[in-house]
């Protein structure tokens, strides 16, 4: 692969592979959240930057390694229903490259997959970001948390952003004993 190192693209087949198996519309903001949570609950060490951007944390390696997946044919985009994002599954060959990983790491992408399964890349954007609040910008106070969100996503009520932050403590409840 040219950009992509061979860890890089494990990585981000792997996530999209558990995400397909839980149920998931695996388009990039389900991957992009999906790797920002296993790096951010410290599950594992996913090889990808965050930054705060648009739809939430946000990695342009990552994106950058899904292009190039693409490119090489480890991983496959359709577009199941008109007016939808595109969703990605690995090729067979990318399912290959998912076993380079150590079985602590895949064990870590299964369990973040299984917590996020079938969720509207909305809500992962909100639940990502308010873990990014929390975890990135050291936000303990759930008030806080809200308003900062509200700020940055105010197409989003703040109803709407408390009960996505209490998603993401059952979901970060359920990962870390």
């Amino acid at each position: 692969m040219s950009e992509t190192s061979p860890d890089a693209a494990s990585w981000a087949l792997a996530a999209a592979a558990a995400l397909r198996r839980h149920g998931s519309w695996t388009g990039r903001i389900h991957i992009q959240k999906h790797l920002f949570i296993t790096k951010v609950l410290g599950l594992a060490a996913p090889p990808f930057e965050f930054v705060l951007y648009d739809y939430g944390p946000y990695s342009f390696e990552l994106d950058e390694s899904i292009i190039d997946l693409e490119l090489f044919g480890l991983l496959g985009r359709s577009y199941p229903l008109a007016g939808y994002g595109p969703q990605y599954e690995p090729t067979h060959e990318g399912l290959r490259a998912c076993e380079k990983l150590d079985e602590h790491s895949r064990d870590a992408i299964e369990r973040v997959a299984a917590q996020l399964g079938s969720r509207k890349s909305q809500d992962l954007e909100l639940i990502a970001t308010c873990l990014w609040m929390e975890r990135e910008e050291n936000l303990a106070d759930r008030d806080e948390v809200v308003q900062q969100v509200a700020q940055l996503k105010p197409k989003y009520s703040e109803e709407t952003i408390r009960e996505r932050l209490e998603e993401a403590h059952k979901i970060v409840d359920s990962l870390i004993p």
